[in-house]
């Protein structure tokens, strides 16, 4: 199985095909692991989560196998204004709360 299964292009259809082949429904699985049918429904869609995760492990085929484009988990990055300066929607203008010269009220 582990020959036919390394060739196979896996698609959401081929790879629930293959759980009902080894007696898994995503209901089952969900159940098992205390998680919403629907997670593993969108799994299949996108390759990526906690669902995908355990559809491989069911599967015993790595992630990268069956869904060979899914994107790695990025880390959360927040800019740094003050390493690489401030981005064209932080323009320089007046507080609020600060009076404006009277050309700038004319304005």
């Amino acid at each position: 199985m582990t020959k036919r299964a390394s060739r196979m292009k896996w698609d959401k259809h081929s790879i629930k095909a293959e759980l009902h082949r080894k007696e898994w429904t995503l209901t089952e699985i969900a159940a098992r692991e205390g998680m919403h049918r629907t997670t593993l429904t969108k799994a299949l869609e996108t390759g990526t989560g906690r669902g995908a995760e355990l559809i491989s492990k069911y599967l015993n085929i790595p992630l990268e196998e069956l869904w060979p484009n899914r994107r790695e988990r990025s880390p959360h990055v927040i800019y740094n204004s003050d390493k690489h300066g401030p981005s064209a929607s932080q323009k320089k203008r007046p507080l609020a709360d600060t009076s404006l010269s009277e050309a700038e009220v004319a304005a």
